[in-house]
């Protein structure tokens, strides 16, 4: 026997939506197909699903990296400000200045002025010193 609800009470559809109008996102009524309790509402582009579990309930799921993929239960209000907070932006990935040159050799740091040079016999030297001092263990 499903503990789930088959359907959702209208009384909690039209308190989601006054809630989501209210933060200015749009709410689309229509159920997510393949579903009878969950609805899809995008901002921002990002999706999110909304799916009725309990009483003034949700379920809500969100895109990956948003806290919410695994479908916390939450109240509209909540629901409202999960959807409508800022989207993260991702620190740029920092461009390597030495994309030929390893950052470590054998365990050892490779100085900045070595990959810098890592193609010339002065790099050459430098591993084979460090070949001799690991050896020399």
């Amino acid at each position: 026997m499903s503990v789930l609800p088959r359907t959702i009470p209208a009384r909690y559809t039209d308190e989601l939506r006054a809630a989501l109008t209210a933060a200015g996102v749009a709410f689309d009524p229509t159920i997510k197909p393949g579903s009878r309790i969950t609805y899809s509402v995008t901002h921002q582009g990002r999706t999110w699903d909304l799916r009725y579990v309990l009483p003034a309930v949700w379920k809500l799921i969100g895109p990956p990296g948003s806290g919410y993929e695994w479908g916390p239960g939450v109240t509209a209000p909540e629901a409202v400000a999960a959807i409508t907070a800022p989207v993260p932006v991702p620190e740029p990935v920092p461009v390597d200045p030495y994309p030929g040159a390893p950052r470590t050799h054998i365990g050892v740091p490779v100085p900045e002025m070595v990959r810098a040079a890592w193609t010339t016999p002065r790099a050459d030297w430098w591993r084979l010193g460090v070949r001799s001092a690991v050896a020399a263990r």
